[in-house]
Formats: C-alpha cells, structure tokens, sequence
C-alpha cells in the first residue's frame, strides 16, 4: 500500500563523469533503472543503456516509468559475449561524437563478460580496461553522467574503479534501501505510514519517480523521439 504522504523524492544527485554504483544483491537493478529514469526526466536528451549482466529488465523499467513516453527516450542493448560488449561501447562512443548529447548512460555489469569469457585472462583484461575506456570517453566527451555497475568488488574490476569519479553504494536496511557515497555524504529513500517505517517497494520507486515528473514539469514527458530499443 502507498503512502498518503509525498515521498522523500531525493536521489544521489548525479555529476557528470562516471559514477560507480555498488548495490546489494537482493536489491537488483531497481536503483539504477530510478537513477536512469530520474536524469531522463531532469533532462533534454536520450538515455543510452548498455547490460552485460543480463539486467537490462524493460518490463521493470516500465512499471517504474511514470509515463510510458519518458521510455521513447531510452535506447537498451545487451552484450551476450566480451567481443560483442566491447563493440557495443565502441559503436555507442563513436556514435555519440557525431550525433546527440545524452542525458545519462547507463552500464550495468561492465565487468561481468570479460569474467566469464571464453577467451585468455590476459586478453580479457585488456578488452575490460577498452570497456573502461569507452565508458570514460564517452562521460569526458559529452560532459555527462555515466552511472555504472560491477558484478562483484575484487582485484579486477579495480580499474572501473579507479577510473570513477563518484563512487555510490546502495545498501538494503530495515528502513529500505540506502544511498551513500565515498565522501559522507548518504542519501535514504524511504517512506513512513501509521503502521511505522516500511522496507521500500516497487510501489514507492514509483511514487518518487512520479512526484520528479512533477517537480520537472508536464513538459518533461511530451519529449519523446523514437521507441525504446533493444538490440
């Protein structure tokens, strides 16, 4: 059930450069799919969405959206394989020169194909540090947050974090989902009923997300320029 109160509609404000997100398991993607649909409706351009994990969910993501026309700005692709991945940041950074200024870009599980490559360690680090790469290229370029995630925190994928400015981490608590930063700085989203605090839903992601749509005006989702895309 929602609450009859507005909600604390603050996110980790978002600068530009690459932003590292770590977020605990059992929370998922949700988090990030709210960063994403939060900077398209603070912004003018489209949102480009690169998985490699296997967590680019659209069905998700349009329960959260709070108009179906805030997705015709957001363009997904999926990596099956460490070649593909690579190509697709490639594809997506030259691209970008040439063409529009995103909002935001989005890299789910930047790590995890060159993890779990059919290929030698020594290659699939160097196509991991090319992925680094692009991503860096790409926020450095276009002056632009890029929000990414890791599959796990260990000796590899200690490149993608040297190579971030903002390191976040979303943590799961009693009162729900937690953001904070390497700074201090910490960020809660949660939501209060008579009945006492309450573990952050799907519903409540919602309920901010419409509440920013709001704030940044009706406006906001009369911009729309194609169909979401998956490839």
């Amino acid at each position: 059930m929602r609450s009859s109160r507005r909600p604390t509609a603050d996110f980790p404000k978002l600068t530009p450069g690459v932003t590292l997100v770590d977020v605990d398991n059992d929370l998922g993607v949700t988090p990030v799919q709210a960063l994403l649909l939060d900077q398209v409706l603070g912004g003018d351009g489209r949102a480009y969405w690169v998985d490699g994990a296997n967590r680019a969910n659209t069905t998700q993501l349009r329960e959260l959206a709070p108009a179906d026309r805030v997705l015709d700005r957001i363009d997904i692709a999926r990596g099956f394989t460490a070649h593909q991945h690579t190509s697709l940041l490639d594809r997506l950074a030259g691209r970008l020169d040439s063409h529009d200024q995103p909002s935001v870009v989005v890299a789910t599980g930047l790590d995890r194909m060159y993890r779990d490559a059919d290929i030698e360690d020594e290659l699939a680090t160097q196509m991991f540090i090319r992925a680094i790469a692009s991503i860096a290229r790409i926020a450095r370029v276009h002056n632009v947050p890029v929000v990414v995630t890791r599959c796990r925190e260990d000796d590899f994928s200690r490149p993608l974090q040297r190579a971030a400015e903002t390191h976040l981490q979303c943590r799961a608590t009693p009162c729900g989902p937690r953001f904070e930063d390497t700074a201090g700085d910490v960020e809660t989203l949660v939501y209060h009923t008579d009945d006492g605090w309450i573990q952050t839903t799907l519903a409540y992601w919602q309920e901010v997300l419409e509440h920013r749509a709001r704030i940044h005006g009706a406006t906001t989702l009369e911009r729309a320029a194609g169909p979401v895309g998956v490839q």
